[in-house]
């Protein structure tokens, strides 16, 4: 008994890992999401060029640096 309670505990703990894992309906919910962002940033910057207004880049950060 002794030599199968280390076995079925981690055979307990695989199994209870697995559960924790994210659905693929939630793991799409997630990437939607994250793309809508993205894209909503992109149609942001593009409207701020269109407008005359240069969107910060990485190279001309919008504040001075000091």
């Amino acid at each position: 008994m002794r030599r199968a309670a280390p076995a079925l505990l981690a055979l307990l703990a695989a199994a209870t890992a697995c559960q924790e894992e994210p659905s693929f309906d939630e793991r799409y919910d997630a990437a939607q999401e994250r793309i809508r962002d993205t894209a909503q940033g992109i149609d942001n910057d593009l409207a701020k060029s269109s407008a005359g207004e240069a969107p910060p880049t990485e190279e001309s950060p919008a504040a001075p640096a000091d």
